[in-house]
């Protein structure tokens, strides 16, 4: 069986470098899932201690804790939000690595079993050129599952470096979260703070916030009744600028951003609708009435065309 266990060495030591692909008890997964409750806990404290603090307190120190509370608040989400995130890509990676092993283990048997069949004739020069092939033929496969696997698994490196990019104490989902950025403070209705780029965008925030009910009118361009883009359009004259009046055409009035890279006052911009990025993953639009929602990309199956910042 010399023969044999020379010709099978190379699918045995694919499997040993690849792993069993089984996570033992207390592996990182579950650790980030036991943790995730404790990370809620806290998530939702900060929360708690955001809105208490800005109903209850005024001036530049209120302006202070309320952004260290929300940095926190922010910081934790993401945390939560990504630990769960993880988790799945770690469990899923093994996943991955246990079908590879197992599919390498089974052409190991399917070997055995080829050469098992040639009986005495295997020890012979014949039996040698005879099984030689089969094994070439088996170890080719056994490098395209583990190809196949390796590429599996780098698209799950690459998702989890993009999850630990994301989620920063300095910087979450593209916002700048504080003074120290440059950025001015503004107090959403959820009791959050998001911090607009420059005056100009945090006065067309104000104003669009200040507008939280106002009925849905087709053509309302006024505090009586809005559309869609009467509505950004009004919003950014109270800041000074002036956009087109449709909404297909106000992505003409700035520049493309992305979305990693959206800042309150930003428009996101459909073939026939237009809202206005509040930070913090929110959106105010015209709708019935004037309302926040969360971000999103699509509209009633409208065309998306982007996410834009008025000049």
């Amino acid at each position: 069986m010399l023969t044999i266990d020379i010709l099978i060495a190379p699918l045995r030591i694919m499997i040993t470098a690849l792993g069993t692909g089984v996570l033992p008890p207390g592996n990182p997964a579950d650790r980030l899932r036991s943790a995730q409750p404790h990370l809620e806990q806290i998530r939702q404290g900060s929360t708690t201690a955001t809105r208490e603090v800005a109903r209850d307190w005024r001036g530049t120190g209120a302006d202070g804790a309320i952004a260290a509370a929300d940095r926190t608040h922010r910081t934790m989400a993401g945390v939560t939000d990504d630990s769960a995130a993880i988790a799945a890509l770690i469990e899923d990676a093994g996943a991955k690595v246990k079908v590879a092993a197992d599919q390498l283990g089974g052409l190991i048997d399917s070997f055995q079993r080829a050469a098992s069949a040639l009986g005495p004739t295997l020890f012979t020069p014949q039996g040698v050129a005879m099984i030689l092939p089969v094994a070439l033929e088996h170890i080719a496969r056994g490098m395209q599952i583990v190809g196949r696997t390796q590429a599996e698994l780098q698209s799950d490196t690459d998702r989890m470096m993009a999850l630990a990019r994301t989620t920063t104490p300095a910087e979450v989902g593209g916002l700048s979260t504080g003074p120290a950025k440059g950025g001015i403070p503004i107090t959403l209705p959820d009791g959050s703070i998001a911090y607009a780029p420059d005056q100009r965008a945090a006065t067309a925030v104000r104003a669009a916030l200040s507008q939280q009910g106002v009925p849905y009118v087709w053509g309302g361009t006024t505090p009586d009744g809005f559309d869609c883009s009467g509505f950004t359009q009004w919003s950014y004259r109270q800041a000074g600028v002036e956009l087109p009046r449709l909404a297909q055409d106000q992505d003409t009035a700035g520049y493309p951003v992305s979305q990693g890279d959206l800042r309150p006052g930003d428009l996101a911009v459909w073939d026939g609708h237009v809202a206005m990025y509040v930070g913090n993953d929110q959106l105010v639009e015209a709708g019935s009435p004037v309302g926040v929602s969360p971000l999103r990309t699509t509209n009633a199956g409208q065309g998306f065309q982007g996410f834009f910042r008025p000049r």
